[in-house]
């Protein structure tokens, strides 16, 4: 397993006020030879259209370069649109379209953009507006750890929706979708009701600590320090951050992931810790 090549992703995590904090989570098909029947949020592997060199000019609120600085790789930008197309095309919400009509247009154009008959920035160009990136941000990168038989090297981001914006999945990649309370999400986890990696844990916790979406987006807007993560198991244990009281407890072990989504005021519910 160790020539698996490490594709880069993009994850995103859509929150909304409905009236309290919820996040539209989904399930991956059981045929998926990745993370089968998995509780996640929308996302997948960096396409090549996802780097089109026509992107600069068809968004707003994001430069390439400030794309680039922010995660520290050379095209930042394609992780930004890879969130936005995989989210568009597994459950059928488009993000970044403060415009209706680019909206419209998006959500219109998305099973040609499932099928291959049309790409992403060719749907935004004809529309004859751009997609505003500035309430997308990057709030934590997770790497795939060997032995896996696919590794990927993905950027989470969080941005907010329309709490009656409903998803519609794709039925292929995504097979459910709805909109949970994190702490819901978590407790079903912990009863044994659904399963989730070590990234999508870890999300889930740092969502629980929040009170709304509001809270949610200023505190990924402002930014915090980049805190390694630290786990015991990859899926049945809660992730340690960095500064928790558990995060040197023996039998932890390094992740490839690091986390700068701010916690909220809220204990983490899986640990009580603040």
């Amino acid at each position: 397993m160790d020539g698996v090549p490490i594709r880069p992703a993009a994850t995103i995590l859509l929150v909304a006020d409905r009236p309290d904090l919820h996040v539209l989570t989904l399930r991956r098909t059981d045929a998926s030879t990745f993370v089968a029947g998995h509780t996640l949020f929308p996302g997948g592997a960096v396409d090549e259209g996802d780097h089109d060199p026509r992107w600069p000019s068809l968004v707003t609120g994001l430069s390439a370069s400030a794309a680039a600085e922010r995660l520290g790789v050379a095209d930042g930008l394609g992780f930004w649109t890879a969130a936005v197309r995989e989210t568009l095309e597994e459950v059928g919400v488009a993000v970044g379209t403060g415009d209706p009509v680019l909206a419209a247009r998006l959500v219109e154009g998305r099973r040609d953009l499932e099928a291959g008959r049309i790409g992403l920035v060719d749907l935004v160009r004809e529309s004859g507006t751009s997609l505003d990136l500035s309430g997308i941000h990057a709030v934590a990168r997770w790497v795939t750890p060997m032995p896996s038989i696919k590794r990927y090297d993905t950027y989470f981001f969080v941005a907010t929706v329309d709490p009656n914006v409903q998803p519609e999945v794709d039925g292929r990649e995504a097979v459910h979708a709805e909109w949970c309370r994190p702490a819901d999400v978590l407790e079903r986890w912990r009863a044994g009701e659904l399963t989730m990696i070590s990234p999508t844990i870890s999300m889930f916790q740092r969502l629980a600590s929040h009170v709304s979406a509001t809270g949610v987006l200023s505190a990924a807007e402002a930014g915090g320090p980049v805190l390694r993560a630290r786990i015991l198991d990859d899926s049945t244990t809660p992730v340690r951050f960095e500064g928790d009281p558990g995060f040197n407890e023996p039998g932890t072990r390094e992740s490839l992931g690091w986390v700068w989504l701010p916690a909220g005021d809220r204990p983490d519910p899986t640990t009580g810790w603040a």
